[in-house]
């Protein structure tokens, strides 16, 4: 379960992410931003098939992009203003360590998937 740190850290900085043009959406446009080294952070959510999260995450791995799975695909849509999103990638350095602060800061463990 998600802190309340977290869950008012990580929509905010998504947002302000979204508001400056640094966030890509959908699974093809994550991983088209994976592949042209664009994305410094992937955010899946939770609620995904396990094939997309493959995908996705297979893209990451071979990229050596940090992934994170939270939330659901609502909560991850409401962040950039979509009904739902099943992944984000943040193509900003700065948001992005920011947000993956947080996100260590609050997960057990705080390690990357």
């Amino acid at each position: 379960m998600l802190s309340d740190v977290i869950k008012i850290k990580i929509p905010s900085t998504v947002s302000l992410a979204k508001r400056a043009g640094k966030v890509v959406s959908g699974e093809s446009a994550v991983k088209d931003a994976i592949r042209f080294k664009k994305a410094f952070l992937v955010i899946v959510a939770e609620d995904v098939s396990k094939n997309t999260f493959k995908s996705v995450n297979d893209s990451c791995s071979f990229y050596n992009v940090p992934i994170y799975s939270l939330g659901t695909k609502e909560e991850l849509g409401s962040a950039i203003g979509n009904n739902f999103n099943a992944a984000i990638a943040i193509c900003d350095k700065g948001l992005a360590e920011s947000i993956e602060k947080a996100i260590k800061a609050n997960i057990n463990g705080g390690e990357a998937l």
